[in-house]
């Protein structure tokens, strides 16, 4: 399984909701209220890592894009 993180505004947050649960029903929609706290603390720590330019933890896109 992969996972995808969005960062919204707050005014598009309940649209892009909706949206994500119109996924067929083997995707599963998680929203932020629903996380552990550890949960968001490793998210954090990959965002910063991504920040910093160290991207070492997820897949190579240009090598998925080829694929596809």
């Amino acid at each position: 399984m992969k996972n995808i993180q969005l960062e919204v505004s707050d005014n598009i947050y309940q649209k892009v909701i909706d949206f994500l649960s119109l996924l067929p029903k083997q995707c599963h929609l998680i929203t932020e209220e629903e996380l552990s706290n550890a949960e968001i603390s490793h998210i954090s720590e990959l965002i910063g890592k991504i920040k910093e330019g160290d991207d070492s933890e997820f897949d190579n896109w240009d090598e998925i894009k080829s694929s596809l």
